[in-house]
């Protein structure tokens, strides 16, 4: 099993996702998705319990949070700032 953070410090698996993202079937694809999310399918009642919506909540959190992970499988991971050295010299004692 791989995590995303394993996956973006992978320069294959990037350039591989990146031509898949490319391509116009999986814009489509990704299209159909957004047209697809939870929430414009099934739309919560009028009078429905609190749980009934923290529940669509949760489902039309995760459906977004999925998209937005196959968009970050082509994105290269960042560079991580380097921690500075740290010097000390007489005058810091005094």
């Amino acid at each position: 099993m791989t995590a995303l953070t394993q996956w973006i410090t992978d320069p294959a698996a990037v350039a591989a996702a990146q031509k898949i993202q490319s391509t116009e079937t999986f814009s489509r694809m990704m299209n159909v998705m957004a047209e697809e999310s939870p929430l414009s399918r099934n739309h919560v009642p009028f009078g429905s319990t609190a749980t009934d919506f923290a529940y669509a909540h949760g489902m039309q959190k995760g459906y977004e949070y999925a998209i937005k992970l196959l968009k970050a499988m082509a994105q290269q991971a960042p560079e991580l700032p380097t921690e500075p050295e740290a010097t000390f010299s007489k005058a810091n004692y005094e």
